[in-house]
Parts: C-alpha cells; structure tokens; sequence
C-alpha cells in the first residue's frame, strides 16, 4: 500500500513538469521542425514595428508571406550595453499606443542582442523566434500550472486533459500567431494562464497566485484593446477571491493586486489613440450598421449624424483616397461623425435594433470556423499557402459545424445562461451554507458566461464587419475551451454515458454534412470517357446551368495573372475541353454572358461598380455586395463556377471559381474541399469543374 502510494504521489508530481515541456517541445516542433511557418502581415504590423523600432530586413512584398527576419534600430549599436539600452527603447516620434504586448517585443530584442553578440551576428539582426520562444514558455507555464490542478485526478482523466491539450491547443491554428506580430498570441497565452491561475487558486489560494492572476489579466486586457471592457469587469468581480480565505493578509493581497490591475486597465483605455479609436468607429457604423441597411440615413440620423454621408456605406476606413464618394480626412467629417459617435452610441443603436444585432452575429459566428485568419499566409516561400503540420484539430473543428453554427451557438448560450441564473438564484437561497469552494465556482462560471457573450457581440459593436474572422479569434478560442471541458467531462462519465453521448455528438455532426443530390446528366465526353454533370439552375428562356459533378482536370489559374480574360484556364476549358465534343452538343452549348469581378488595379477596366469585391468566405456571404463591385463581362462557352452560385454547388474538392482576389493581380479564389471560398496565388494548381448553359429539347 505504502508502495503504491509513493508511485502515485511520484505521478502527481512529475505529470505536471513532463507534460508541460512536451508542450514546448511539440510546440517549437510545429513551428520550426522542417519549413519555419508564421503569419504573414495583413497590415496591422506596420504600427507595431513602428512603436517597437524595428522594420523588414528586406524590400519583397510582406503581405500573404511568412516573414521571420528582420531589421532592429539600434543607437549605440557599437557597444553591447547601449544597444540593449535602445533595444528597450520606444519611438515617440510617431502617434502610438500602450500595451503590455511590447514588453513581449523588447524582451525578444533584448534576447536577440544577446545571441547576436555571442554568435558575432550583425547586433541589428531580429529573428522572430526570440518572440516566439517566449509565447511558448508561457503556454506551457500555462499547461503546467492545468496539468498541477489535475495532478491528483483519476489516471484516465489525467490522459484525457494532456492528449486534449497537446491536440487542440498546440494546433498550428493556434501556434503559427505566435511568429506574428499580431496581439492575438499574448491574448492566447494571457487567457489560458488566467484559466489556470484561476484553477489553482480554487485548488490552494496563495497570495502569489493571486498576484500572478492579475498580472496575466493585465498582459489579456492590454493584448488586444478591444479586451479592456471585460477585463476591467473581470478586475472587479475577481476581488470575490478572497472568500477563498478568512485571513486578513490574504484578503488585503487579493484587494490591491485588483486595484492596482484595474487602474493599469484603465490607463491602456485612457491612452488609446484617437485615430484607432476613429478608425473602428468608422468600421462599426459603414461596415456594420449601414452596410446592409435598407436606410442607412435613417440609422445615421439615429446616431446623430448627418444623412449626407450614407453614401459612405459599405466603405471601410483603409481604403485608398480615390474610392470614397466623398473625402473623409477633412476637420468636417471629424466634426460632424467621429465628435458624434461613440462605441456606446453603437451598442445602445443595437439595443433598440436586436434583429439587425442578431443578424450581425450570425454573421460573426459563420466567420469563427477557422482558428487563424483564412486571409493571411503562414508559408515563407509561396503566398498564402498553408501548412499541414499538427492542424489536426484545424481541420477537425471545421467539419465539427455545430462549433459555429449560429442557431446552435445562440441556442447553447441561452441554455447555458439560463443554467446559471438557475444556479445563482440557489447559490442565494442557500448562501448561508454555501462552501467558499462553491462560491468561488459559481463566481467564477458568472463571469466565464458574461466573457462569452461579450466576447461573441465587441467585435461587431467595436469593428463591424472589418476582418472579423481575425476578431473572432477570442470567441473561437473561448468555443474550443468549453468544447475541451466537454471531452474531458466525458471521459470521467460512466463507460456507458460516454458511448451514448459519442454515437449522439457523431449522429449530430452528421446531420450537418447531408446534401440533397442534384440531377445528373451525361454530356460531352474528356479522354473517351463521358462528362457528369449537376444541374444547378433553370432559367426562363429553357437553358439549364450545369457544373461539372467531379473536376475535369487541375492546374494552375494562370502564370501570373488573376484576371480571367486572359487566363489559362478560360483557354483550356474554350478549347481543348471542348475537343471530344460532338457538334450536336456543341450546338445546344449557349454563350453565356457573366459578371467578372476586376481586381482593383484592373479596375480601369470596369463596365460598372465603385469597390472592390469584398473578401469572405462563407457560400452564403461570398457574393456580398458584388451588385457594386468593379466588373465588366464575359462572354464565354465554358467557364468555372460563379460566386453567385457558390451555395449551390456541392463541394467535394478544391477547385477555382470565377474571382481575383481583388487586393492584388496574382491571387485568385477557390473553393476549398472543406467548403469555404479562400484564395491562393494564380500559380498554384487546383482543380477545375467547367460549367456552361445548355438549351434543352
């Protein structure tokens, strides 16, 4: 007995530490194990390395490609002790913004000074993996501290909590921010040490883990300033700690670590720049409350705003000067919109429109699928192409629907809010004889539950619809959470129960993925062999749309260029593909005439439009707003398939669809095989399915 006591104190002792440095091993595996892979720029880096004095090493073009060296300046750069001075350094010369996520930056300079020194490299030099080391280090200082709390839990839980952690939260959706500029990693980081801070905490209530609480809430609040609001909330409610325990000392510890944290909170919000600020009011009100509005000058009269400026609907506030109807840089317009608005004004304009604010959040939600944002790259060598290493949980959360499917999402948070209002108003009735633990536990699920609506609605109140599927990060890390509690809870539950809530939760993810076949007919034939195709739409003049059932063939969209005008697969599909072709179906073939989405640089080439295409990848949005877009039109015999019927077409593979990517001419779009429409570069091969009208007998 005494034996087997020894070994399993021995276990609880060494789980935490042998399961935190795999953590960090499998983590700098997926980073740097084989190709580096990173998050390429989408143009939020350039005030970060501005603030922190660094730039790119070299001229290539940043965007849509892995960066990972770069370029530090440096005063004094002769000498070892001034040049860790000013690797500490901030520039004041330029209009910044506070935030804890620098400390991270010149702590990484600082290293990279170090090892420059040591290995005789030029002390300028900056590789990003400094950075990336530290976000490592504090994961698994993070799953440290979750494996300590499980330390002494059954064995079978124990493997339950590591191989979840190892699965889901070392995923490359996850990992690859962390060779980026981008705030997202030290709000990943910052969050899951607040969670298990908070565990142990409620295991064992210290003084320094309480310190260590707020301190992790400080770095989350100043991670991403749209955090502030929670976090200042979570500041306050969080002094319930100290009912953990009675002693004087520690109570006073919890009370002025949350005071202090709160007036660090309260100074990130009182420093945000205007210009950040403008520019997010600008995306909530033309890119959120007007954009789809069926009166845009009544909501701006709503908000107290001159109707003139309803023209600037579906306009965002990074676009070149030439796009906006109307000039927005002028004292006028800052006058008489950005002295008007404010963030409150726009969730109160909510508040009295709560369908328009649940049809906002259905959108929200459908663009939470992917862990890392779809419009950026991680390759350091081919534009937006993505990695394949340990994306196992990547992959698996998006044929997992239900994890942002809006009518079940919505409908899972009532229940779970209603769950705890029910469990709030026992705690009440029974307070007297209440334990601190379940207190604590109660307090703390409160809280947990205000976090997720908060964090579902800030990103459409502070920001719109602009690059919310980068936003939703918080909320689909904040998903996969309480979708781990749910695994783990399951493997502690009977034999019998789990196997009934696993054939349910397959049955249920099933569900999601039935398709109703199309009718099929046989025409054309492609090296001897005859062409499947859908049916997917009858017009009034008896011609039919078909597509394709499989594709006919893969390569690239073109050599260099996204236009489809000029590209290859247009080409192809109008010559070789109709080789095999009897004349009589060449006969029934009608040429059709399609609207062709321009890049913006080919936009001199528009019949009509004022915009851009707007980019999202959603089958039910991708055609947003392409009524206005910069097009001309095509008239061919075969094309690809049209974003106007994108939600139509089964999936089954990646294949190309007729639309550049209009941010540049050497990026196109595609269907990916797990139904999303994303875009890669012109170059790479990927499948096409033809489609054309036919007059039927």
């Amino acid at each position: 007995m005494g034996k087997f006591r020894e070994k399993n104190a021995l276990r609880c002792r060494l789980f935490p530490v042998i399961g935190a440095v795999i953590v960090f091993i499998v983590s700098f595996c997926v980073l740097y194990l084989g190709d580096n892979v990173g998050l390429s720029d989408n143009g939020d880096f350039r005030r970060v390395l501005l603030t922190n004095n660094i730039e790119y090493k070299d001229s290539d073009n940043h965007y849509y490609l892995f960066k990972e060296n770069y370029r530090m300046k440096l005063v004094g750069k002769d000498s070892l002790g001034t040049a860790l001075w000013s690797a500490w350094q901030t520039n004041n010369e330029e209009e910044i913004y506070k935030s804890p996520h620098f400390l991270i930056i010149k702590l990484s300079k600082v290293m990279n000074v170090i090892a420059n020194a040591i290995t005789n490299k030029p002390l300028t030099d900056y590789h990003i993996a400094y950075m990336a080391v530290l976000y490592i280090f504090m994961l698994s200082v993070a799953a440290w501290a979750i494996f300590a709390f499980f330390s002494e839990a059954r064995l079978r839980t124990q493997i339950a909590v590591f191989v979840v952690f190892i699965f889901m939260f070392c995923d490359a959706g996850y990992l690859l921010y962390f060779n980026s500029f981008y705030g997202e990693p030290l709000q990943y980081t910052s969050l899951m040490l607040l969670i298990a801070l908070g565990m142990l905490i409620y295991k064992r209530p210290t003084i320094p883990k309480v310190i260590g609480f707020y301190i992790a809430l400080y770095f989350f609040a100043g991670s991403k300033l749209a955090n502030i609001a929670y976090s200042l909330i979570v500041a306050l409610l969080a002094i319930l700690i100290m009912i953990m325990r009675k002693d004087k000392l520690f109570r006073i510890g919890v009370i002025l670590s949350a005071v202090v944290c709160f007036i660090n909170i309260v100074a990130l919000y009182v420093e945000i720049p205007d210009w950040m600020d403008n520019d997010t009011t600008y995306q909530s009100v033309f890119l959120g409350i007007t954009k789809n509005s069926d009166n845009p000058e009544k909501d701006l009269r709503e908000l107290g705003v001159d109707e003139k400026y309803a023209v600037l609907a579906g306009t965002h506030a990074y676009m070149d000067e030439d796009e906006y109807p109307i000039d927005i840089k002028t004292r006028d317009f800052e006058k008489n919109f950005y002295e008007k608005v404010s963030k409150a004004d726009i969730a109160l304009f909510y508040i009295k429109h709560p369908v328009r604010l649940i049809k906002e959040t259905v959108h929200a939600i459908e663009n939470s699928a992917y862990i890392r944002p779809p419009v950026v790259g991680n390759s350091a060598k081919i534009p937006m192409q993505f990695t394949d290493k340990w994306s196992g949980w990547s992959k698996l959360r998006v044929i997992l629907r239900f994890l942002y499917e809006p009518w079940f999402i919505l409908l899972a948070f009532v229940i779970i809010t209603l769950y705890m209002i029910f469990m709030n108003v026992i705690y009440i009735h029974n307070h007297k004889t209440e334990t601190p633990e379940r207190r604590y536990m109660i307090y703390a699920l409160d809280i947990l539950v205000l976090g997720l609506w908060i964090n579902m609605l800030l990103p459409i109140i502070c920001n719109g619809e602009a690059d919310i599927a980068k936003h939703m990060f918080l909320f689909t890390n904040c998903i996969d959470i309480l979708f781990a509690v749910g695994v783990v809870a399951l493997v502690g539950a009977s034999l019998k129960d789990s196997i009934k809530i696993t054939v349910f939760a397959a049955v249920f993810t099933g569900l999601f993925h039935i398709t109703i076949p199309k009718p099929t007919i046989t025409f054309g034939e492609l090296s001897g062999k005859p062409l499947k195709w859908e049916r997917i739409k009858e017009y009034d003049d008896g011609t039919v749309l078909l597509v394709t059932k499989d594709c006919v063939g893969y390569m690239p969209f073109d050599d260099e260029t996204n236009s489809w005008e000029s590209s290859e697969v247009r080409e192809w599909l109008n010559s070789e593909f109709l080789a095999e072709f009897s004349a009589a179906e060449r006969e029934k073939i009608v040429k059709t005439k399609n609207k062709n989405f321009l890049a913006y640089a080919d936009r001199d080439k528009a019949e009509g439009g004022n915009h851009a295409h707007y980019w999202n990848f959603t089958p039910r949005l991708v055609y947003d707003m392409g009524e206005t877009a910069y097009h001309n039109y095509v008239e061919d015999e075969v094309f690809i398939p049209t974003l106007s019927v994108m939600d139509d077409i089964d999936v089954r593979t990646a294949y190309w669809v007729m639309c550049p990517y209009t941010s540049n001419t050497y990026m196109s779009r595609f269907m990916n095989s797990d139904g999303f429409i994303l875009h890669t570069d012109v170059k790479s091969e990927k499948g096409v399915r033809a489609a054309l009208r036919i007059k039927e007998e």
